[in-house]
């Protein structure tokens, strides 16, 4: 009921139904033609793509003429063939003239005859009809006025009101927010204000370097797609690639090589007397992982330590458990 008439205001209330009209008018005609104009745009789309395909085959034919002319060694008879071929295009485009022409003479007869026909009825019949439909003329274009009145103005676009209203909240709600808010204690602020490191979200050279010497830990050489899988594994909203991989290679300042042999197979990658130094872990030395006067309850010691290279033992990082590093070097047998 409000979009037909707006309550917000008095004076829209009393201008609504001569606004509505004026604005939801032209949005009702263009919905009411809207069928026909589809109408019309594909009728031109197809009209343009029949010229096209006319174009190029009249385009073809003269090159098959062309062709044809060109190939005939007596001049005598190419003189012919031109001639002949400039004769039937007269002949064409004279016969065209002729059809439009007696086209528009069948159209005008065609009008005149519908003109003469409704003149007839109008003289013959008229008088009965205005005596039988005098008497619903007037509530006719009352109703019709009226149905047209009312579609208008559901159509018409809404009066603004809900956008006051949020003009409104943007300029009054932010103060009104924070003098709602009752300030929070200094307890309260540290607990509820956990410090968070934002995740990475692609791969740094830093990453890169220790990649490969993770992969490369065993003395192998490594390929470049083992590198840029492991980089994707990390950094799942990484779009991985290998021109990626190497630009981070380069960076790092990690020479990689076009072909390096890794199982039998000669493949992109990085030798391995280009590999970098093993990172050491993070805040911690080379050596056991719990000392003498250590407390064993520290949760960087709590991960769970496993081997995966031969001489190495290597735990989650607890700051990123996608990431793994190296606790200590085990002592060879």
């Amino acid at each position: 009921m409000e979009k037909i008439i707006p309550t917000e205001k008095l004076s829209a209330t009393i201008m609504w139904p001569f606004t509505g009209l004026a604005t939801g008018t032209p949005v009702l005609v263009r919905k009411l033609t809207a069928p026909q104009r589809e109408r019309r745009a594909e009728a031109a789309g197809l009209k343009a793509k029949q010229a096209e395909l006319d174009a190029e085959a009249a385009k073809a034919d003269e090159a098959a003429f062309a062709k044809k002319v060109s190939a005939e060694a007596d001049p005598a008879k190419r003189d012919a063939m031109v001639r002949a071929r400039e004769a039937a295009q007269v002949a064409a485009r004279q016969y065209e003239l002729d059809k439009a022409k007696t086209a528009r003479k069948e159209s005008r007869s065609r009008f005149g005859d519908t003109v003469g026909a409704a003149a007839l009825m109008l003289i013959v019949g008229g008088p009965l009809v205005w005596t039988l439909a005098r008497p619903l003329i007037e509530p006719g274009i009352g109703l019709v006025i009226g149905v047209w009145w009312i579609a208008a103005l559901i159509h018409a676009p809404a009066p603004g009101k809900k956008a006051v209203e949020e003009k409104e909240k943007a300029e009054q709600g932010p103060v009104e927010d924070v003098a709602q808010q009752p300030l929070p204690t200094p307890d309260e602020a540290s607990a509820e204000a956990p410090v968070e490191t934002p995740a990475a979200t692609s791969p740094t050279p830093a990453d890169a370097c220790r990649a490969v010497a993770l992969l490369g830990a065993a003395g192998t050489h490594v390929a470049l797609t083992a590198v840029t899988a492991h980089l994707a594994a990390e950094h799942p909203s990484w779009e991985r690639s290998g021109k990626a991989t190497k630009a981070l290679l380069t960076q790092a300042g990690i020479r990689y090589r076009a072909g390096v042999k890794v199982d039998g197979i000669s493949v992109p990658g990085i030798h391995r007397d280009d590999m970098p130094p093993l990172p050491s872990p993070h805040g911690s030395a080379p050596g056991s992982v719990v000392v003498a006067g250590q407390s064993n309850n520290n949760n960087h010691n709590n991960a769970q330590e496993w081997s995966t290279r031969e001489g190495f033992v290597m735990r989650a990082d607890p700051d990123n458990p996608a990431r793994t590093i190296i606790v200590r070097r085990t002592p060879a047998a």
